[in-house]
């Protein structure tokens, strides 16, 4: 029988949900209800052997925000009492990481965290998941509250875009009339969002986009090369046609960066989103990386594993299932004293 203890558990998940707040020093807003209740029938997440074991999955494991943030999670999780966790990931193969939890759900998994998933294409997890009475928690999930996870924890992608695409005004004295590239992924349901928001903001405020419309990288894990090469092609064919580069993760913007300096130019700038550290490293150098938003994803992990250790000793769902935190910029005027956590 269900435990009756909702009320404090009610004031567990709010304080878990104000330490978010507390930690990232953003705002925060939130989706759906999850009442703060038990889930269906427990009284705790173990399993019959006493232990909470975590089927946790990636597909964006080759990307370096991917892996160091499922990395981190593993590393995290299995130094909690009573945790088994299990990582899966793929090269964005959606087919092998439905096939791999499926299997872990048969096998006895007790919580889910799903690592930068597309919503779109866990349909069959997210059944099974459900049928069993599993719980799927989430990092960067989407743009949106889903009722597919019991919490999502990700980065505003309105306020990305508007934090890079001014830092990228401010780089080139203006957009009016700026010739911009927007290098994006939509297969990543956020860098999407992000790209298209941004897409948007430049052509509004009077940007000339780049080749006529957004390039897309074929895969994250090859991202660097790809931006270097559309960068290196741009600029040999169009060597006056280029003031700045927006993109919407930083290994594809670390390429771009590589492809202006390579070709001797100092008068090009590029922002990114992810602040690693290799990142700020660039920014500090004062050359064609300007900017990057940080994501501080070690933060967003150690908040998850509350979540979960919460659900873990008493069966209880975070009381809200969305949790979108403001990123922060990170430019010349503040790298010096930044901490990257990537």
């Amino acid at each position: 029988m269900r435990n009756a203890k909702t009320g404090r558990r009610l004031n567990a998940a709010a304080l878990a949900i104000a330490a978010v707040v507390t930690l990232a020093g953003c705002s925060v807003t939130t989706g759906a209800s999850n009442s703060g209740t038990n889930a269906e029938g427990k009284t705790d997440g173990l399993g019959d052997d006493g232990v909470f074991t975590v089927a946790a999955f990636t597909a964006g494991y080759a990307t370096p925000g991917g892996k160091l943030t499922l990395d981190a999670f593993v590393e995290e999780g299995n130094a909690q009492e009573n945790w088994d966790v299990t990582l899966y990931t793929s090269a964005f193969d959606y087919d092998k990481i439905n096939s791999d939890v499926q299997t872990a759900i048969q096998q006895g998994a007790d919580a889910i965290l799903a690592g930068f998933p597309d919503p779109r294409q866990i349909a069959p997890l997210v059944q099974a998941a459900k049928e069993a009475g599993i719980p799927i928690f989430s990092i960067d999930g989407g743009v949106e509250p889903n009722d597919d996870f019991v919490v999502d924890i990700t980065f505003s992608q309105e306020v990305t875009a508007d934090l890079t695409v001014g830092a990228l005004d401010e780089a080139m004295g203006g957009l009016e009339g700026k010739n911009v590239m927007v290098i994006g992924h939509d297969p990543h349901i956020g860098i999407q969002t992000r790209s298209n928001l941004a897409l948007d903001k430049l052509k509004a405020a009077g940007a000339i986009i780049a080749g006529g419309d957004m390039k897309q990288a074929l895969d994250p894990g090859t991202g660097r090369t790809e931006a270097l090469n559309f960068v290196t092609d741009y600029l040999q064919a169009n060597p006056d046609g280029l003031d700045g580069v927006w993109v919407g993760w930083d290994d594809a913007a670390l390429g771009a960066a590589r492809a202006i300096t390579e070709a001797g130019r100092d008068d090009i700038f590029v922002t990114g989103v992810d602040a690693l550290g290799e990142t700020a490293i660039e920014i500090a150098k004062d050359g064609p990386m300007y900017a990057s938003v940080a994501q501080d994803w070690i933060k967003v992990v150690d908040q998850m594993i509350g979540f979960m250790n919460e659900y873990r000793d008493s069966a209880t769902l975070p009381d809200v299932n969305y949790v979108p935190l403001d990123g922060q910029l990170i430019d010349r005027s503040n790298v010096a004293t930044y901490e990257p956590t990537l």
